[in-house]
């Protein structure tokens, strides 16, 4: 059995566009690339990591990062 870690983090999808989409493309991309896999399991979660201690407000890094991961287990 083997395992792929698709992640996301949120607020580095680009506006306009969604990060279920992005992850959508993501795996969908591997399967194509490993046609002959058998998929046993999912599983999905989200993180939410705190903002940085030392971040100033109103900059990159003041805020929570969510972070989405899923992950694919299989054989070939």
């Amino acid at each position: 059995m083997k395992a792929k870690v698709f992640s996301i983090v949120l607020r580095e999808v680009s506006a306009g566009n969604s990060a279920s989409a992005r992850l959508e493309e993501e795996i969908n991309n591997f399967l194509e690339a490993r046609p002959n896999i058998t998929l046993a399991a999912t599983h999905m979660n989200t993180v939410t990591l705190p903002p940085e201690r030392n971040a100033m407000r109103g900059t990159e890094g003041a805020e929570p990062s969510v972070i989405i991961f899923s992950t694919l287990f299989y054989s070939e």
